[in-house]
């Protein structure tokens, strides 16, 4: 193992040490937007509940164009519009379940993406479909059939994107 990789896997265990510390303290603080929250804060507003907190790595944190499409629609996407990529799920049926789902190139299937805007609106999604290869750095959010004009509206935004690893949970 090279210097430079154990220096990288040292930082991540200060890094996952002081966060844990932080929990157990009462505070979480968050690498990527550099906020302090009280675990009563975090409580108030159903991010953990009382027992346990879930910490999501960061591996990487770019600015993105962001779109959305209507799964099931022929003329957004290809003959079987509810199949995507990850043919073993019906997207249609995911999305109207509530699962939050996207497209994008960069990134593995399965991967969990969070979106995060200027104004602070947040989006977490998992990657179970693909896009034409022209959009190789975008992420399209897939929205229900019906919500065509959602879809209109949201437009094409430059946004902040994380890609999210490994979730830890630790329990108070």
């Amino acid at each position: 193992m090279t210097r430079k990789r154990r220096g990288k896997i040292l930082k991540r265990k200060i890094i996952f040490t002081l966060i844990v510390v932080g929990v157990l303290s009462g505070y979480i603080w968050s690498e990527g937007n550099k906020t302090i929250k009280s675990i009563e804060t975090l409580a108030n507003t159903n991010e953990i509940n009382s027992e346990e907190i879930i910490i999501r790595e960061v591996v990487s944190e770019t600015i993105r164009e962001v779109t959305a499409y209507n799964v099931g629609d022929v003329n957004q996407t290809d003959s079987s519009p509810c199949i995507g990529a990850y043919s073993k799920v019906n997207l249609c049926e995911e999305v109207a379940k509530g699962q939050n789902v996207c497209a994008a190139n960069f990134v593995p299937l399965g991967t969990e993406l969070q979106i995060i805007a200027s104004n602070g609106w947040s989006f977490e999604c998992i990657v179970w479909d693909r896009m034409n290869s022209r959009f190789g750095n975008r992420v399209d959010i897939a929205m229900n059939y019906w919500e065509k004009d959602r879809a209109i509206k949201f437009g094409k935004q430059n946004l902040t994107v994380r890609i999210l690893g490994e979730k830890s949970i630790v329990r108070k």
